[in-house]
């Protein structure tokens, strides 16, 4: 099915995908919320549509078919000559990355942590139960932010990732071990389906130390104190690649947790870290926060990956879709 654009009119979807060209929308990990852009014709000469069409604050939503897939707040735009617009969007996380907030948490888990900050502005939400209980005090913090943080707590204590993003308006959280994705597509109306992973093309791959550790140590956050909770070392990759010392700071009251957070973050550090990217026939499933699986032995490209990033477009009628990929183990 073809993508559509339409903005919300009076409650009411109003398509102007004739207009639009260059569609593109993009994930980031280390970001939340995704990116639509688009150009679409417009001049001020009667039989056109005004360049005040598509205004800031407008929401535009994106469509498969008469699948709606995202909508997005439209948050700048630019002329681009006599007859047209760029115009850029973001997901309802927008609003997350944009307000700064005062808040407190007393011994509650993250999961409501997460909840408690959501209803402070109004924000559905759906998350998974994370157990990890914390007690902090955010001044000033980015909502986003202080989400990020908090589910960095929990993977300290527990090892467990997990992923954040808007669905619509209803901010969801889940174990990332849980987003596996197997996409398939058909090449034409009468060929089988067959795995998008299959049809790599530009392929890249590169391995480096450089973010290695092999030895964590988990110290007090206090200034004034040495005292070290907790250590983990992996004395073979120490033999192989010298030693590469972390340092993990805790509040003392966390102490009893402190082997269990150094052997996480051990776990973690302790590999060569594994990047790729690629380019794929689109598909609305890959997205930033995903994993797939991969066979792709002339460049090495060879099990399940993390997408940290994901760049959508469609022109001409071709979806493409280029990911940035991160070896998950």
């Amino acid at each position: 099915m073809a993508h559509r654009l339409a903005v919300t009119r009076g409650g009411r979807l109003l398509d102007f995908t004739e207009l639009a060209g260059n569609i593109a929308w993009s994930s980031h990990m280390d970001t939340l919320g995704e990116e639509l852009s688009f150009s679409y014709a417009a001049n001020d000469a009667a039989g056109f549509p005004s360049r005040t069409f598509i205004q800031e604050g407008d929401v535009i939503a994106l469509l498969n078919g008469h699948t709606l897939l995202r909508q997005y707040v439209v948050t700048g735009s630019e002329p681009t000559g006599r007859f047209g617009k760029n115009v850029t969007c973001y997901d309802f996380a927008w609003y997350l990355n944009k307000n700064e907030t005062v808040i407190q948490f007393k011994k509650i888990s993250v999961s409501s942590a997460i909840a408690k900050l959501c209803e402070k502005f109004g924000i559905k939400h759906d998350i998974v139960s994370i157990k990890t209980l914390v007690t902090k005090i955010y001044k000033g913090d980015v909502v986003s932010e202080i989400l990020t943080d908090l589910l960095d707590q929990a993977k300290q204590e527990t090892g467990t990732a997990y992923y954040m993003e808007m669905n619509g308006d209803t901010l969801t959280v889940r174990s990332r071990a849980g987003l596996l994705i197997k996409p398939m597509i058909r090449l034409s109306d009468r060929s089988p389906l067959i795995p998008v992973s299959a049809l790599i093309s530009e392929s890249s791959r590169s391995t480096s130390i450089e973010d290695m550790k092999n030895k964590v140590l988990v110290a007090s956050e206090d200034e004034e104190s040495v005292k070290v909770f907790a250590e983990a070392a992996d004395s073979a990759s120490v033999v192989r690649y010298g030693q590469l010392t972390q340092v993990v700071t805790l509040e003392g009251k966390n102490a009893a947790q402190a082997r269990q957070i150094a052997k996480t973050a051990l776990a973690e550090a302790n590999r060569v870290h594994e990047s790729c990217s690629l380019t794929l026939p689109g598909h609305d499933d890959i997205k930033a926060g995903r994993m797939m699986d991969f066979n792709e032995p002339i460049t090495g490209i060879v099990g399940r990956y993390l997408i940290t990033s994901a760049s959508h477009s469609v022109a001409g009628g071709i979806h493409k879709v280029s990911v940035e990929l991160e070896a998950t183990a």
